[in-house]
């Protein structure tokens, strides 16, 4: 994908300096419509960074996050999507909650609620006019006021979450069977 390598190395610098930059590149690129509407979606979550020798900067490398999660069959209509989540075994539905804010996608684990909220635009194409990568966080929460407010939800709980980015679409990926 190309410009992903300075995509993952100006995440950590997005995510640190999120109250300044963030807003500002979300009101002018992120268009959560196409996202909601997009046939999959994939996101990678990180922990840790590397740091870039060269700099010392914070850096998130392809192929070393701690979590992927895969999201199809979104409609945003329903609020429904289906999830394939590395840190647990088999497909799930999930809650979509699209917000002029972020769209998150809520898995209710037994009370316990993973968290995916997509809030920004990385990753700007100019010449087809779409985003192509964008911010995400992720977290377990157990406050059942996500599935109403997940902003607020969001808001409260950001600064602890794993960051990451998401990307749509993308050439070459079938559709996980359906196994209910």
């Amino acid at each position: 994908m190309p410009g992903l390598r300075s995509v993952l190395r100006l995440l950590p610098l997005a995510f640190a300096t999120a109250g300044a930059v963030l807003p500002a590149v979300a009101a002018d690129y992120a268009d959560f419509n196409n996202l909601a509407h997009s046939r999959y979606v994939h996101c990678a979550f990180y922990k840790n960074y590397d740091t870039d020798p060269a700099t010392g900067d914070p850096i998130m490398v392809e192929g070393r996050g701690i979590a992927l999660m895969h999201f199809q069959g979104i409609d945003d209509a329903h609020g429904s999507a289906h999830a394939i989540y590395t840190r647990m075994a088999g497909q799930r539905d999930v809650v979509v909650r699209h917000t002029a804010k972020a769209i998150h996608f809520i898995d209710n684990v037994g009370g316990m609620y993973l968290l995916t909220t997509i809030h920004n635009c990385l990753d700007y194409d100019d010449r087809r006019g779409i985003c192509v990568t964008y911010g995400a966080s992720h977290a377990r929460v157990f406050d059942p006021l996500v599935l109403q407010d997940p902003d607020a939800v969001y808001e409260k709980i950001k600064a602890s979450m794993e960051p990451g980015f998401c990307d749509h679409s993308f050439v070459g990926v079938q559709e996980a069977a359906h196994s209910r």
